[in-house]
């Protein structure tokens, strides 16, 4: 390598690192970086029509909303009560707009998202504008395909290839402390069994939801989302045995009972679907379910994109390479029959042909979608052999993926498995 060459990457090298060395951001900064992205999506989604992937901005609205509500809270001004009835206007303005992708209301989204945009700018006007141009800058740095630690301005070349910094870095809401604050749950969600769970015999829950003040939740706290008010998401700890479930409202405020057989011993993860009111944005409220015997470890991380259930092969057809954290990647999820042809008799479940749900390795992440398009709300409606799907993933790591469909009145579960990659 030449010393002109030498110099060049010793130059980048430099640059990169006093980049990465910049002090930490504060939590409204990130918070207003992350609304930066999120409205540069969803303006996106909604001016192309892209309306099936709205609902995964929830949880970067609501961590970024309470963040800036909290920090209004703090400081008594004459102009603070006012941006905190801004600031809820707009995050309910979201939650409408996911709403109306969720029925595919183009036209209501699209005005719902003129009107969003008009508060976010009025957000804008009663901010410091010098935290909004640092907001800006975070916002807009990206990092080599290669090498993800590189991070600096669009198109600079990466200190250890040369290659250009291509991708954005994405700010989603962990907990973790690899990135922005989340904001905590609205709803927390406990469940309690007649007795520990134990492989092969049926259990009887009830699921209980409260408020952070212990105030129960109750089913008109709720919005519904694909027909159901509740979406419990059900697996063990080796992420093989899924169940998905729809709590019933008993006489006790903010109790829900539901039965479900566990076919792994150990305890069983769930979640808690739900969209509470007043800001109406989606979160997973997970609990535990205590277990008898040792669970199963989670072991088999090989990639799977085909499975053979019920006689019928199912594929999940991938329009990239890999799974990207991120980006939104296309996706079909195809049915073929025994003889090669396509299976065109998936019933609707749900107001859907399919319901697909991803749990990452972490334990704690859970993905969930469902085919683009309208709901399906003609119950003799027939769909397949192909569904469109599109596939958006916050966190890299392995994800264990279940299609569940409908098909002559019974419910089957199909196994996928997708490394998700940085």
């Amino acid at each position: 390598m030449g010393i002109r060459r030498l110099a060049f990457f010793a130059l980048l090298t430099f640059a990169a690192a006093k980049l990465l060395a910049a002090p930490t951001p504060t939590p409204v900064m990130q918070a207003w970086a992350m609304l930066f992205q999120m409205m540069d999506r969803l303006h996106a989604q909604v001016s192309q029509h892209d309306l099936s992937v709205v609902h995964y901005d929830d949880p970067v609205a609501n961590s970024a909303i309470s963040i800036l509500l909290a920090q209004a809270g703090k400081t008594a001004t004459k102009d603070s009560g006012l941006t905190r009835v801004r600031l809820i206007e707009f995050v309910r303005d979201i939650s409408a707009l996911h709403t109306a992708a969720d029925a595919n209301q183009e036209d209501k989204c699209a005005e719902i998202m003129k009107k969003v945009e008009g508060e976010f700018q009025q957000l804008q006007a009663q901010a410091d504008p010098a935290l909004l141009n640092a907001a800006r800058s975070y916002a807009q740095r990206f990092t080599c395909p290669m090498h993800p630690a590189v991070i600096g301005a669009r198109d600079n070349p990466c200190a250890k290839c040369g290659m250009p910094l291509e991708q954005m870095v994405v700010l989603m809401p962990t907990q973790d402390g690899t990135g922005t604050l989340a904001a905590p749950q609205a709803v927390r969600a406990t469940i309690e069994t007649d007795a520990p769970l134990e492989a092969g015999k049926k259990a009887f829950a009830v699921l209980h939801l409260r408020r952070a003040g212990g105030e129960p939740v109750l089913l008109s706290d709720l919005i519904e989302t694909h027909t159901k008010k509740i979406h419990l998401l059900i697996v063990d700890k080796s992420l093989t045995d899924y169940h998905h479930e729809h709590p019933r409202m008993t006489e006790t405020p903010g109790d829900y009972v539901f039965e479900f057989t566990p076919q792994k011993p150990g305890p069983y993860l769930a979640w808690a679907d739900v969209r509470p009111m007043p800001l109406g944005l989606q979160e997973y409220d997970q609990t535990t379910i205590a277990g008898t015997g040792r669970p199963e470890p989670l072991s088999d991380k090989k990639t799977k994109l085909s499975a053979v259930v019920e006689g019928l092969r199912f594929e999940l057809v991938m329009s990239k390479s890999q799974l990207k954290v991120g980006q939104v990647t296309e996706a079909k999820l195809r049915v073929i029959k025994a003889d090669g042809t396509g299976f065109d008799q998936l019933e609707p479940v749900m107001a859907a042909f399919a319901h697909v749900v991803g749990f990452n390795d972490d334990e704690t992440t859970v993905l969930h979608l469902h085919p683009t398009g309208a709901p399906v709300l003609d119950e003799k409606a027939r769909g397949g052999p192909e569904l469109p799907l599109k596939i958006y993933a916050s966190k890299a790591s392995f994800t264990h993926f279940f299609a569940q469909v409908q098909i002559g009145g019974r419910q089957v579960f199909v196994p996928f498995g997708i490394e998700v990659v940085p």
